[in-house]
C-alpha cells in the first residue's frame, strides 16, 4: 500500500540505541522486520532513511559490529555503496561490501549480513516489479527476462558518485517539507532513484538501453504489435498475423526483428506475461491457473517457470503478496 499523502517518507536518527531506532522506524513504516532478531541493545544507529511505494534510500552509519539474519526471502534489489567499515551478505556466496567496492544484491537469496568496523553507506533498494515496469517502460516493451545487476563494482567511476549524490540530495534537509507532505515529490524522487540505477550499474539491459532508439516500425509490424497488445488471450500464429497486416508470414517474421528486436512467438509471450502480472497482483486476483490459462498458457508449470525468470518472484508468491499489502 503506498503511504498517505501525509504519512512521512524520511527517517532522522541522532545515533539512537538500536532499540529505539527500531521503534521510531516501525512508529513511521510498520513493523517490516518483525521476524528479525534486532541488533544488540549496545549498537548505535545513526542517519536518514526514506521509503516510498516499493523504493527505500538511506545514508546511514552504526557504531558496533553485529548481525541481521533475514527468515524470509524478500523480493528487492539492494545497492550498496560503503563509505566506511565493512558489510558482509552471506547468500549463495559471500558478498563484502568496503569503501569504494560497491555490491548489488538480491534481497531473494539473502540468509544474514554482517556490519563490522563502525559501517556507513549510501544505499538503494527497489522493488524487483518496479524495476521491471520502469525498465519495459524506458526500452517500449515487456521485458521478461530477469534483470541481473553486477554484483561488485569499483565506485570509483563518475556514474556511482552520481548516485551517491543524489541520495545525498534526497536525504538531505532542503527537501524534507516538500518530500514529507507533499504528494508529487516523492513519486518524482521515487522514479529518479530507479533510473539512477537502471543508468549508472551495469546489468544484461545495459547495451539495450545504450543503444539508440530504434527507426520506426512499418505499419505491418505496428499492426501485428497492436492486434497482439489488444487480444493477448488469443494465441493467433504468425500466419493468421501476416494475413492481418497483408505481408508474408517471412516479412513480418523479419520485420519483428529487425524493429522489435524478437521473434513474433517472443513478443506475444512477453505481452501475455505482463497483462498476467498485472492481473495477478490486483487485491481480488484470480487463482494461478485460471490466470495462466486466461491469457494462453495451457502448461501451468511452464507458465510459473517463464514468470519466474521474468519477474523474479512467482505467480502464487505475488498473488498473495498483493491480498497481503491489502
Amino acid at each position: 500500500m503506498s503511504p498517505n499523502p501525509r504519512q512521512k517518507i524520511i527517517l532522522r536518527s541522532e545515533n539512537l540505541h538500536s532499540e529505539d531506532f527500531g521503534a521510531l522506524f516501525s512508529r513511521l513504516f510498520g513493523n517490516r522486520y518483525a521476524d528479525t532478531p534486532p541488533p544488540p541493545p549496545d549498537i548505535i544507529i545513526g542517519g536518514v532513511y526514506g521509503r516510498h511505494d516499493g523504493v527505500s534510500f538511506r545514508r546511514m552509519h552504526y557504531r558496533g559490529d553485529f548481525t541481521v539474519t533475514f527468515p524470509d526471502p524478500q523480493d528487492d534489489i539492494t545497492f550498496v555503496i560503503p563509505t566506511a567499515g565493512k558489510i558482509v551478505f552471506n547468500h549463495r556466496t559471500e558478498s563484502v561490501g568496503v569503501a569504494q567496492v560497491g555490491l548489488a544484491i538480491d534481497k531473494a537469496d539473502i540468509r544474514s549480513m554482517r556490519f563490522l568496523d563502525n559501517h556507513a553507506q549510501h544505499g538503494i533498494s527497489v522493488n524487483r516489479g518496479q524495476l521491471t515496469e520502469r525498465l519495459a517502460a524506458l526500452l517500449g516493451r515487456p521485458i521478461v527476462q530477469k534483470i541481473v545487476f553486477e554484483p561488485v563494482v569499483d565506485l570509483h567511476s563518475a556514474a556511482f558518485q552520481g548516485i551517491k549524490a543524489l541520495i545525498d540530495l534526497a536525504t538531505g534537509t532542503e527537501f524534507d517539507l516538500l518530500l514529507n507532505s507533499g504528494t508529487l515529490m516523492p513519486s518524482r524522487l521515487r522514479e529518479m532513484l530507479i533510473d539512477a540505477v537502471l543508468e549508472a550499474w551495469p546489468h544484461n539491459f545495459t547495451e539495450a538501453l545504450r543503444q539508440p532508439a530504434p527507426r520506426v516500425a512499418p505499419r505491418h509490424v505496428k499492426l501485428a504489435m497492436e492486434f497482439i497488445q489488444a487480444h493477448p488471450e488469443q494465441l493467433v500464429s504468425g500466419v493468421e498475423l501476416a494475413r492481418l497486416s497483408n505481408v508474408s508470414q517471412r516479412a513480418l517474421q523479419d520485420g519483428f526483428r529487425r524493429f522489435v528486436g524478437t521473434s513474433i512467438v517472443a513478443y506475444q509471450r512477453q505481452v501475455r506475461l505482463e497483462r498476467a502480472f498485472e492481473a495477478l497482483r490486483q487485491r481480488h486476483s484470480a487463482s494461478v491457473t485460471e490466470v495462466a490459462l486466461r491469457f494462453g498458457f495451457s502448461n501451468v508449470g511452464r507458465f510459473c517457470q517463464y514468470f519466474q525468470q521474468a519477474y523474479g518472484v512467482s505467480p502464487a508468491d505475488l498473488r498473495s503478496g498483493a491480498r497481503l499489502r491489502r
